[in-house]
């Protein structure tokens, strides 16, 4: 009976262990994505390369909710479009983190920029003269509690 008893625990043990494996349980700091807003100035309104654009392209990151832009860990900062190129995301290129509210409705935002080779990487898969209209993801992680953030922006795209 005691074999058996064994036997059932083992079993059981190794329907958890499929069971975690199929549904892709993840940690509570995975599930619990912080929000954050993602806007351009003037400036970076559409993104475009070539020798005549610009050497990158900027976005600001605000946060949403109970979390502030100066605890991001800037070397993790990433700008993310699937399917548009060779990659499907990019490292930012910030030496320096510039904080400020550039909105004026009292919420500190950092902005974050994006080098032209790397742009050209990420949408490498991006033809035509014309524009295309590409959502994209921008996303980090928070030295303080290691929570990962993101935000999403549509935008507007003209490959070289």
């Amino acid at each position: 009976m005691k074999k058996n008893g064994a036997l059932s625990k083992v079993i059981l043990l190794a329907l958890c262990i499929a069971a975690v494996g199929t549904f892709g349980w993840s940690s509570v700091a995975e599930s619990q994505t912080l929000s954050a807003r993602l806007f351009t100035n003037a400036n970076n309104a559409v993104i475009q390369w070539g020798p005549t654009g610009p050497g990158q392209w900027c976005v600001q990151v605000e946060p949403v909710g109970n979390w502030q832009i100066s605890d991001v860990d800037a070397s993790t900062v990433i700008l993310i479009s699937n399917g548009t190129g060779s990659v499907s995301q990019i490292p930012n290129n910030n030496k320096t983190v510039i904080i400020g509210d550039t909105d004026g409705n009292g919420i500190p935002e950092a902005r974050f920029c994006f080098g032209r080779a790397d742009l050209e990487n990420l949408f490498s898969n991006l033809h035509g003269n014309h524009a295309h209209t590409v959502g994209l993801s921008v996303s980090g992680r928070l030295i303080t509690t290691g929570q990962y953030f993101a935000g999403q922006i549509t935008m507007q795209v003209y490959p070289k």
